[in-house]
């Protein structure tokens, strides 16, 4: 960490699953400081939220993706399209994710609106890599990749963000792994998924595991996100906490 001390706010621009469970928005993490604002994943239904959160797409910088799953990255598309078409967009915008961003990006883009990227955009569009345990610095921020499991999905992160003196993890879906312990470590807030109540679902973490595994996650705040039917039936009797769409967390 750099050492500076600035506040550092996370929007839960949406918290819910691919299915859209308790008519929550998928996955998308606005996290803002002094220099920047970025999106940590921009689901299918992203554009929705940072309306609803009175949050300026064209004030993003970047988005950081998880994995190359729809209700990760699939919003990516109609941000383009936004900063094309609506507000005319001419701040450039970087695109970070796995191995393959880019070719599913504009695959994504031409089946929805075909031709629509044939002619470019008025703004320059950048994509990067994410390189396992590699810091990459993206001013005013840092994010390292760490490898995680989900199924059988190949160049899947949980994402540590430095932001400023302040670092915030995110296990993006995944299984429990031990990669999930250094993700964690001596991070101010760690947002982890948790799809499932006390089953063990392939590709995914459930409640009952993350609360016998809290300890030796080395965090200082622990919420939960990406959570499926079972577990919000049981939202009143959690002992974790979690969070919904349009909170604001303070890190």
């Amino acid at each position: 960490m750099n050492g500076v001390s600035a506040a550092v706010t996370l929007r839960c621009v949406g918290t819910g699953d691919a299915f859209g469970s308790g008519g929550r928005l998928n996955s998308c993490f606005h996290l803002s400081m002094p220099g920047g604002a970025l999106l940590i994943d921009c689901g299918c239904s992203s554009l929705i939220g940072l309306q609803r959160c009175g949050l300026s797409a064209g004030e993003i910088s970047t988005v950081i993706v998880s994995h190359l799953h729809g209700d990760h990255f699939g919003g990516i598309p109609f941000l383009l399209l936004e900063g094309k078409y609506a507000s005319r967009r001419q701040r450039p915008l970087t695109l970070v994710g796995p191995e393959g961003l880019q070719d599913q990006v504009e695959a994504a883009l031409d089946a929805l609106y075909p031709g629509t990227g044939d002619d470019g955009f008025d703004f320059e569009v950048e994509y990067l890599t994410l390189k396992p345990r590699e810091f990459m610095a993206l001013d005013p921020f840092t994010v390292q990749a760490w490898p995680v499991k989900h199924g059988r999905s190949k160049h899947v992160y949980g994402l540590r963000i430095e932001a400023g003196d302040k670092t915030i993890s995110y296990t993006g879906d995944s299984e429990w792994t031990e990669q999930l312990i250094p993700l964690a470590e001596n991070s101010d807030l760690l947002i982890a998924e948790c799809f499932a109540y006390d089953s063990q679902v392939p590709a995914h973490l459930d409640y009952q595991t993350l609360l016998t595994q809290r300890r030796r996650l080395a965090c200082r705040r622990l919420v939960l996100t990406h959570m499926g039917p079972e577990v919000l039936r049981h939202l009143e009797n959690l002992d974790i906490e979690f969070v919904n769409d349009g909170d604001s967390i303070v890190v």
